[in-house]
């Protein structure tokens, strides 16, 4: 086992030079801990799961950590961890900074860790998750995967060759800490070389979605090209449709394709909807889907914000999102003085009430739903809903379960070039044992990996 590394992150910006001159890393994880406590409406909750000294040790821990040697270049992985334990998906961090500009003079000082050839030749005949691995375009890296356990990570990935600039071989690319068997969750060092909280999934030959093992080949299907919606017949029975994300970005296209194939859907008896890897986005963007799938009154829990100083900015911030409707802004001016007007405490943002008003259509006279773990968030309260119907069935596998603690709204580090994206709102269904969190939405028929999901739900449809 390779000995503990201090990781060295390369501070290409004056402001994170900035950072490592002037930021104290345990003052910096204090204050976001502090922040979450104060401000994160599912605090109560999870602290409660944990038990507060449950929480008091683990927080202890990572403070401890940004107390040692080198801490400054570890401090995003540690708040990054710490973050981790509320396991809430709405939970994350992004950057704040401009990733195209590089130092050369200071990623030219970065730590090299050492690799021998005898190391690399060991690591080209390894089965498991260490090994050579290429990136997606072999001509610009090579890394070397290692396992080496530590309270920060179980995995590094170095690089051997490079002909990026500023990077040597014996620069950490990554390095992440397994969640299960085949996810981790760590910091990947971009292009300019500072890190960013990255995923990555271990799967064969390869480590999503960039790398591939040194000796095998990628060939990517033409299924995997990215859309935000798209519209097929698969037969004269079934009608596929696929939105992939309820990003507000996405609302017009949504919008528009159910609009232009109105016909075909009120004349086709079914309907696969397939949300598979949808994270979710913003709830007034699914309406155009409802009249699809409605039968009856869908009964509905609401949530209720936290109202502090920083989460009535947060709300604010949001009325800067061009891709608003000027209606959705008015509805965010409405909250965010209700807010106001309640300082330190839970402000009810959606009653409990049935949903009506909705068309009941023939046709689709059967829609299945095809769900998977990156189902999110506003997808899932689609789900919520849709399940209620008497013509939906869901297929697939369970959600994320993203949904208990949600509206997220964003602040900065106190010191770091990072942003918290955090959960401003909790649902009453928690108090009602309704949560989701813990297990997602549940399928009625549950699909394999190797399945064909949507020739599965076609047969289903038709038979």
């Amino acid at each position: 086992m390779i000995r503990k590394i201090a990781l060295l992150f390369t501070l290409t910006l004056i402001g994170y030079r900035a950072f490592s001159q002037t930021c104290n890393c345990e003052t910096e994880v204090k204050y976001i801990a502090g922040f979450m406590e104060k401000n994160y409406a599912g605090f109560k909750d999870k602290q409660a799961l944990m038990t507060k000294a449950g929480y008091d040790k683990m927080l202890s821990e990572y403070i401890g950590l940004a107390k040692k040697p080198h801490a400054n270049e570890h401090c995003l992985l540690i708040i990054a961890q710490y973050l981790g334990k509320f396991k809430d998906h709405h939970v994350s961090v992004g950057v704040k900074f401009d990733a195209t500009k590089i130092d050369s003079a200071y990623i030219a000082n970065r730590e090299i860790v050492p690799i021998t050839a005898e190391k690399i030749a060991e690591l080209r005949k390894s089965k498991g998750f260490e090994g050579i691995y290429d990136f997606h375009d072999p001509a610009k890296y090579k890394i070397a995967v290692i396992k080496d356990k530590t309270p920060l990570h179980d995995y590094m990935a170095v690089i051997i060759s490079s002909n990026l600039p500023g990077w040597k071989p014996g620069m950490i690319k990554w390095e992440a800490k397994m969640v299960n068997d085949s996810i981790g969750r760590g910091v990947l060092y971009i292009l300019n070389g500072m890190p960013k909280v990255e995923g990555f999934y271990f799967k064969g030959n390869r480590i999503y979605g960039d790398w591939h093992r040194e000796g095998t080949t990628v060939t990517e299907s033409a299924s995997s090209k990215y859309e935000p919606v798209a519209f097929r017949k698969l037969s004269d029975k079934t009608s596929y449709l696929k939105i992939s994300t309820f990003s507000p970005s996405n609302a017009t296209n949504i919008d528009s394709i159910v609009k232009a194939n109105t016909a075909i859907l009120s004349n086709t008896p079914n309907l696969v909807l397939d949300l598979r890897g949808n994270g979710g986005g913003a709830d007034y963007t699914f309406t155009p889907l409802m009249d699809l799938v409605y039968t009856g009154p869908i009964k509905h829990i609401g949530n209720d914000l936290l109202s502090t100083d920083a989460n009535i900015a947060g709300w604010k911030n949001i009325l800067n999102d061009n891709d608003r409707s000027e209606e959705n802004k008015q509805s965010l001016r409405k909250t965010v003085a209700s807010l106001e007007a309640n300082r330190g405490k839970m402000v009810m943002n959606a009653n409990d009430f049935d949903i009506t008003g909705y068309k009941i259509q023939p046709n689709p006279a059967k829609v299945v739903i095809l769900i998977d773990n990156n189902c999110a968030s506003t997808t899932e309260e689609f789900l919520l809903q849709s399940r209620q119907s008497k013509k939906v069935t869901l297929m697939g596998q369970n959600t994320s379960g993203t949904l208990d603690y949600s509206n997220v709204i964003q602040a900065p580090f106190s010191c770091m070039p990072y942003v918290l994206h955090y959960s401003s709102s909790r649902s009453r269904r928690v108090d009602v044992g309704q949560g989701i969190d813990e297990t997602g939405i549940k399928p009625a028929v549950y699909l394999q990996e190797k399945d064909d999901w949507i020739k599965k739900a076609q047969e289903t449809l038709e038979h």
